[in-house]
């Protein structure tokens, strides 16, 4: 926890890190080439999607001049003022207004051209490119649609001349399509389609049947690229496209809706979206005339029952009035009679008005869909309540039909809107029962009021009393009959001046389409910092997560102990590498820890050195028999002692003998000139640490080992130790107390940060003097600022081209 804190807590020095960064900088060269590279494949090998919009304005809908705010065009609903804008947008991206569209563009066949990358020198399906013909098509197929298709099936084609051509299509697990049922029929195992035919030769099998044809006025060019057409699901392209295509409002106080589509050919999806916009207008328009439509055969089935009527009376009138001849009646005749025809004409509307309530109850009773109500005021019903309850019923009704239309079956405002109509057609019924009881009292009164008029003529002759009551029936059916040809007329008047409610404001252009992907630039941009920011990340965590010790700022950063200097990695694999190079870094190295282990000489001819580490593998043999070399080359009478007698080794490096040395002696077994051995370097002599005792702690704590050391210091200028790692076993600590420098080695790379921590405080906590650090391994040939300078100056000159060096750096063994 501690040294978690402490990590954290480190500051960041910024030359270091940007050294650091320097060791690596072939490694960022390459990954930004290789992401580059690979970004400009990716935009290579990517299909280009375009998008494109078009503008639709959903404008309050005007009124008509002929008609007034109250008048029936209202009633139908032609012309409601507020148009509930979620609901368009609704039904323009719709299921079946996409499929209108998608019908109307005739996309059942696509061409597409077939090429391959880097000039088709690698012919694999990965680098495989396809662009769709969408204009100047070489070739037309007619489909059989009452036939079956496969449908996604590569069709490759080659016109051979003006008269032929080959074709040639294999697919397995191929889809068959019905296209009179829009669905898929099976899937064919295999499906095979090869020969030599001539245009307009009708092409059959048991999963196909189509011509083809050269298109009008086409220059025939035998064809060498590999052209195919395939035949398309109507289904599976209104779904593609409906997943492409969304409508927004521009703000929420506007009307204005701007219909967005992606896909991969601008010129296609512009297309597509006009036709979609004027699918769209044309369908407000249609669902506007259905209703005028209705409204005239409802009038006209009127008309067709009261015209009977009509002609009967009319011809009645005229036989009475020839066989009579009467052509008139009298004064007071007159008088009444108008009273009558007045009473009539009431009596005509009161009629229509309660047929009309007597449709609605029958419409009700039979129908689920509501469109094609008819509005009151078609029947000059001028309930101004009735109105808006049929209004809301029309538009609760268009709301559930765009919901299904949308596929929402689970929608909870489905659930909601049936509950508002079946409350609605409740409401309108009690509305109607009402109104038909204050009709049948209406047409009570008028009875009355006539059979008064009745009455009075019952006192006319008898003839003009007969004129009278012919000539009543006959005006009650023109009046009837004269306002259903008025209201027939309203209707059709509507129905000619009507016009979508919508507007195209900007269609979509080709020259307005864009490329939304790839973004060329900003994919190589990305490939760019990818390609810096990959290695750069790598190289940070390897440095946070590193347990090692790796640099000399991370030895001082964690103690105070002098540092007497550096030893460079050994690139051969021989253990005493003094008498390798001369002026080799390495040799250098040891040298200049002989130098600055004089200071602790302090007037002393002769020195005794401890060299000890943390644990095994960390370089101390390897420290100690080269600096005892360096000090016999250096004319000094040196002994190298392997004290570890546990893991005695250090003999085998010099080819000498380990049956008696140390352990031997400190039992009394060996005397001190037979444990000692000439080694092939002058002036250097050994003694190895002998046979593995079962106590060596107790060998080495004895009085015998300082008794052997004073009489060692005689013979010798200079003693090395090679001493058990501290950090697994306390022997060391018992032979620091005859050294006159105690040398701990860390290697770089290797040494664990934690266990040198414990083992330094170790050593402070027990007072042991004269404590320096070597470090061990030292890699910096142009890595580190701490010693790249130094190790160039001993280094001898080499090669120095640009991929010499970077190919070494690249596959160089870690």
């Amino acid at each position: 926890m501690k040294r978690s804190e402490e990590i954290f807590q480190q500051k960041t020095d910024y030359r270091d890190l940007i050294f650091k960064l320097w060791r690596y900088k072939f490694w960022f060269v390459l990954s930004l080439a290789i992401f580059l590279a690979a970004a400009f494949l990716f935009n290579k090998m990517s299909t280009t999607i375009f998008r494109n919009h078009s503008t639709l304005l959903l404008k309050e809908s005007e009124r008509n001049a002929f008609m007034s705010s109250q008048d029936m065009m209202q009633g139908f609903g032609l012309f409601a003022s507020n148009q509930n804008i979620e609901n368009e947008l609704g039904i323009l991206t719709s299921y079946t207004m996409i499929y209108e569209a998608v019908n109307q563009l005739n996309l059942d066949v696509s061409f597409y051209k077939e090429d391959y990358m880097f000039g088709g020198i690698v012919k694999h399906k990965f680098f495989r490119q396809l662009e769709e013909i969408y204009f100047d098509k070489p070739l037309q197929v007619s489909i059989d649609k009452s036939s079956l298709q496969p449908i996604d099936l590569p069709v490759y084609f080659k016109i051979l001349n003006k008269d032929e051509f080959s074709i040639e299509a294999n697919g397995e697990n191929v889809l068959i399509y019905n296209y009179l049922d829009d669905n898929i029929v099976r899937v064919a195992p295999k499906v095979r389609i090869s020969g030599t035919y001539k245009f307009g030769e009708e092409i059959k099998g048991e999963d196909f049947s189509f011509r083809v044809h050269l298109p009008p006025g086409n220059n025939v060019k035998p064809t060498s690229e590999r052209v195919y057409f395939t035949f398309n699901s109507l289904s599976y392209l209104t779904l593609k496209y409906q997943a492409s295509i969304t409508a927004n409002v521009t703000s929420r106080t506007s009307s204005l809706v701007i219909i967005t589509m992606s896909g991969d050919n601008r010129y296609k999806i512009s297309d597509f979206l006009n036709t979609l916009s004027n699918a769209y207008l044309e369908k407000n328009l249609e669902k506007k005339n259905r209703i005028a439509i209705n409204t005239v055969k409802f009038i006209d089935s009127q008309i067709s029952e009261v015209s009977d009527s009509l002609t009967y009376a009319e011809s009645k009138l005229q036989n009475f009035r020839t066989s009579n001849r009467v052509m008139d009646i009298s004064y007071q005749g007159q008088q009444s009679l108008e009273r009558m025809n007045q009473l009539e004409s009431e009596r005509a509307l009161l009629i229509m008005q309660k047929k009309y309530y007597d449709y609605i109850r029958e419409y009700f009773a039979k129908t689920t869909d509501l469109s094609d109500l008819v509005a009151p005021s078609s029947m000059n019903v001028q309930d101004p309540l009735l109105n808006q309850l049929i209004a809301q019923l029309i538009t609760l009704n268009s709301e559930r039909t765009n919901l299904l239309n949308q596929g929402n079956i689970k929608n909870l405002r489905l659930n909601t809107i049936e509950v508002q109509i079946a409350n609605l057609k409740k409401t309108i019924n009690e509305n109607i029962s009402s109104n038909a009881a204050t009709t049948e009292i209406a047409l009570q009164d008028i009875n009355n009021r006539s059979a008064r008029i009745s009455a009075e003529m019952s006192r006319l002759p008898s003839t003009e009393r007969q004129l009278f009551g012919i000539e009543r029936k006959f005006k009650l059916n023109d009046a009837i009959y004269t306002f259903l040809l008025q209201k027939r007329s309203e209707a059709q008047i509507a129905r000619a001046s009507n016009a979508p409610d919508y507007e195209v404001i900007d269609p979509a252009r080709y020259i307005t389409s864009y490329q939304i992907f790839p973004k060329n630039r900003l994919t190589l941009l990305i490939g760019a910092l990818l390609g810096l920011l990959i290695p750069f990340v790598v190289i940070l965590l390897r440095d946070f997560l590193n347990t090692k010790i790796s640099s000399k700022k991370e030895i001082e950063s964690i103690t105070g102990l002098p540092i007497l200097g550096h030893v460079f990695h050994n690139d051969s694999k021989e253990k005493i590498v003094i008498n390798e190079a001369f002026n080799s870094p390495i040799s250098e190295s040891f040298r200049s820890l002989r130098t600055n282990l004089q200071f602790y000489a302090t007037g002393n001819e002769k020195m005794i050195f401890v060299v000890t580490s943390s644990y095994t593998g960390e370089g101390k043999s390897f420290i100690s028999q080269n600096l005892a070399c360096v000090y016999a080359l250096f004319g000094k009478k040196t002994l190298l002692i392997g004290f570890d007698l546990r893991r005695p080794k250090l003999y085998q490096d010099f080819n000498l003998s380990n049956q008696k040395g140390i352990s031997t002696a400190l039992i009394n077994q060996s005397s001190l000139s037979e444990i000692i051995q000439k080694t092939s370097i002058d002036n250097l002599d050994f003694i190895s640490a002998g046979p593995i005792p079962p106590n060596p702690l107790e060998l080495i704590a004895s009085p015998k080992t300082e008794q052997l050391i004073n009489d060692l210091k005689k013979l010798y200028d200079f003693i090395i130790i090679d001493s058990p790692p501290v950090g697994v076993v306390s022997d060391t600590y018992l032979l620091m107390k005859f050294s006159d420098a105690n040398i701990f080695v860390v290697r770089q790379g290797f040494t664990v940060k934690e266990a040198f921590t414990t083992n330094i405080n170790h050593l402070t906590q027990k007072n042991i003097p004269h404590i320096s650090l070597v470090i061990n391994d030292v890699k910096a040939k142009g890595l580190s600022y701490d010693y790249g300078y130094e190790y160039t100056y001993y280094e001898e000159k080499k090669d120095k081209s640009f991929f010499k060096s970077f190919s070494r750096k690249l596959f160089k063994k870690k």
